[in-house]
């Protein structure tokens, strides 16, 4: 059995990139962010404008433990506060399951780290590509 609330325990794993990482950097913010968590962004407003110069990688601001409405990616590697990260937005990974999915059922996270299957009420992280029982992995096309 898995252990809970900590994500995939050897870090990301990445099984297809569809050629092109779909990755964005950051910096995480102000806490270490272990790699496979799930992340989402968190900055104040006005770091960025209309025009791409006023853009820098230190815009973007991560903050792991993502849940529900608050999913943007994983951290593809651990980092310590404040110091350079990169979030896969997009990939097909092996996910820790709490809650019984099958292939094909859109999957949410459950603010562990981990997915469970889809309510179609709120917003899902992603697509099962198999199945998966609680306590174990699951290969998920992530797609927020």
């Amino acid at each position: 059995m898995a252990t809970t609330d900590i994500g995939n325990p050897v870090g990301a794993v990445q099984v297809f990139d569809f050629g092109a990482p779909h990755l964005v950097p950051g910096v995480a913010r102000n806490s270490t962010v272990s790699g496979g968590t799930f992340c989402f962004g968190s900055t104040a407003t006005g770091v960025v404008s209309s025009g791409p110069s006023s853009f820098s990688p230190g815009s973007v601001l991560f903050t792991p433990n993502a849940s529900g409405l608050y999913f943007n990616g994983i951290a593809m590697y651990s980092a310590g506060s404040n110091t350079p990260l990169a979030v896969a937005v997009g990939g097909i990974f092996l996910l820790q399951v709490v809650a019984n999915v099958v292939g094909g059922q859109n999957v949410d996270t459950t603010g562990l780290n981990a997915i469970a299957a889809g309510t179609g009420a709120g917003p899902n992280i992603g697509r099962a590509l198999t199945d998966g029982a609680s306590g174990g992995y699951a290969l998920v096309h992530i797609n927020p």
